[in-house]
């Protein structure tokens, strides 16, 4: 069922960019590549186990190491983001994960793999979906130069693999819209949307927006990627709205998580 008008206006948002040249230490640490992906995503019931792993390696062409451990991860559409300590969040399933190593070193080109299992509880209270990461962070080597006042930056490059366990197929799915915000990327028209997931499983809704002129005639429907929010997170899509002339418009915006979980809501743009 859609929601009642929304009215927005656009307005162009003004950003002063501030760049610092850093030490060539960054990019000297920016060797450590995961190969198999950011996000491992499992189905398990009450009592199982599963394994996995998460691959890497050294595409530089020195000695690097590397310290394995585990966080929370909490994230808001406002772009705070948390990486806490294991078990801090209600949904976290740190606790159910054992990995190995912690720590290893790789030769240039060497490639290693980090193995973990998910050994699910035996409770019957589990529904929806449970996550936590593995971070795999470069260990800076001693820094022996002398130092001769100012200030020094150095900087060790880390990836946050997200282990995320599904309880079957159980577990509520709902989608709150949060606000809506017009804003100009130099001459293109954005709709930036704020959504929360406030159930409990995953979701990666597709945004989609269907603009009519006047007489009611559809203009196109414009959409942007899908976007994955946890239970209690909550997230920040843009909409191009390409070709749109200046105006008055009715739009309906949806969120398409599934077949069975679509969200949406009528509003009023003003280009």
């Amino acid at each position: 069922m859609l929601k009642s008008a929304i009215k927005i206006r656009v307005y162009t948002k003004m950003c002063i960019l501030f760049f610092m040249l850093m030490h060539l230490a960054f990019f000297a640490q920016a060797n450590i590549v995961i190969l198999n992906g950011l996000s491992h995503e499992q189905v398990g019931q009450p009592g199982e186990q599963y394994r996995d792993r998460v691959e890497i390696q050294n595409s530089g062409s020195e000695t690097k190491s590397v310290k394995v451990y585990l966080r929370d991860y909490w994230f808001s559409y406002t772009g705070e983001s948390r990486h806490d300590e294991p078990g801090t969040l209600q949904r976290s399933n740190a606790s159910w994960i054992n990995y190995s190593p912690q720590l290893l070193t790789l030769e240039p080109g060497e490639k290693a793999a980090i193995d973990f299992e998910v050994s699910v509880p035996q409770s019957d209270s589990l529904r929806g979906t449970y996550w936590s990461v593995i971070m795999v962070e470069g260990i800076l080597p001693p820094d022996t130069t002398a130092s001769t006042g100012g200030v020094k930056i150095n900087t060790a490059i880390r990836y946050a693999i997200q282990i995320i366990t599904n309880i079957g197929d159980s577990g509520s799915k709902d989608l709150q819209f949060l606000g809506l915000e017009l804003v100009k990327d130099g001459e293109r028209n954005l709709l930036n949307v704020a959504v929360e997931n406030t159930g409990e499983c995953i979701l990666k809704p597709e945004m989609s927006l269907e603009i009519f002129s006047a007489d009611g005639t559809s203009l196109g429907v414009f959409k942007a990627d899908r976007r994955k929010t946890f239970p209690g997170t909550s997230i920040t899509t843009s909409i191009p709205l390409d070709g749109i002339e200046p105006g008055s418009y009715a739009a309906v915006l949806v969120a398409d998580c599934d077949e069975d979980h679509i969200y949406g809501t009528n509003i009023s743009l003003e280009l």
